[in-house]
């Protein structure tokens, strides 16, 4: 169950406390908790998608050496770094060479050498 599914169910149990009658101090404490826990998730997946899209435009042997390598190792190029190819260029090369690969006469993907 997530932290949202959760909460919900505890908002349920706090209206349904609230609505007998009932002590609702524990019910709250813990929708507090789950409603933090929540905006917490959400801040880390931002900061994520922000540092995704500041190595988007930045050397790819920097930002992501393990695409780097990959990408030098299918273009049977050396590993050297270099700073014209962004994580973007590399990325998008890698794209449009497995798309024209998908559409090879044979039917059958082959990946670029």
């Amino acid at each position: 169950m997530s932290l949202a599914e959760r909460r919900d169910a505890i908002k349920a149990k706090l209206e349904k406390a609230k609505k007998g009658h009932r002590s609702t101090r524990v019910l709250q404490r813990e929708y507090e908790i789950l409603t933090a826990g929540i905006l917490a998730e959400k801040r880390l997946a931002e900061k994520a998608k922000s540092k995704m899209q500041l190595e988007t435009f930045q050397p790819c042997h920097i930002a992501r050496p393990d695409l780097w390598d990959t990408f030098c190792r299918l273009q049977g190029r050396p590993n050297v770094p270099s700073e014209n190819w962004t994580t973007w260029d590399v990325t998008m090369f890698l794209v449009k060479k497995l798309l024209e690969a998908s559409q090879t006469p044979s039917g059958t993907p082959r990946l670029p050498n």
